[in-house]
């Protein structure tokens, strides 16, 4: 399913606003697809202090609470993980 994603960010008190095509299985992908392109801008942003203020697909439906669920989720412990 594609679909185009816009995304209104802050980072560090400037105002960006970009879109983009994009890719997902199904509609429940959407979101966690949408955060990985903001760790894509991230990356190339230099991480710097970034606020999520909206994201929009296909200009008509809000996932902004979605992705920010996705952002701040907790880093699972190290100790579950079977080496």
């Amino acid at each position: 399913m594609r679909f185009y994603v816009k995304v209104s960010l802050n980072i560090e008190g400037t105002g960006i606003s970009c879109g983009r095509y994009l890719a997902a299985r199904d509609q429940a992908g959407v979101p966690s697809v949408a955060f990985q392109y903001i760790q894509s801008i991230k990356r190339q942003t230099g991480y710097r202090s970034t606020i999520i203020e909206k994201v929009m697909v296909d200009g008509i439906q809000d996932i902004t609470k979605k992705v920010k669920e996705i952002e701040n989720r907790p880093i699972p412990p190290m100790d579950d993980i079977f080496w």
